[in-house]
């Protein structure tokens, strides 16, 4: 696995959000702009970048960025269903927010740690 993965999901969330954010225009209803927001930054733009990353370090193991793509998208898909489901005032909300909000923090300190530990000149194309 590489960094095309992260690319090509970031590529599709914000595709979704940012259909979210046409569809919120349209209808002038700017509710769940918390929601489409998490979407885009953290399942969209963090995984884009994520992916350009990976790419220019080839050396990374693949089960590595393998287990930061499952936290990652795991928790940007339940931090934004769970701000979702907080606006609307679901009961299943708080526990939803809270694991996405705590996987998102962990795939973002998997990720520190590669960008801190992968020493080296990166591979530029």
């Amino acid at each position: 696995m590489n960094g095309n993965i992260f690319l090509r999901t970031g590529v599709v969330l914000l595709l979704f959000g940012i259909a979210f954010g046409i569809y919120m225009g349209m209808t002038q209803d700017f509710t769940y702009a918390p929601a489409h927001a998490h979407l885009n930054l953290v399942g969209g733009v963090l995984m884009f970048l994520a992916g350009l990353f990976y790419n220019s370090r080839p050396a990374i193991p693949s089960r590595a960025i393998a287990v930061h793509y499952v936290v990652h998208l795991a928790g940007a898909v339940l931090l934004t269903i769970g701000i979702y489901g907080s606006i609307t005032h679901t009961p299943w909300s708080g526990p939803v927010v809270g694991t996405g909000a705590f996987l998102t923090l962990a795939a973002l300190c998997i990720f520190a740690w590669r960008v801190f530990r992968s020493g080296g000149p990166a591979i530029v194309r």
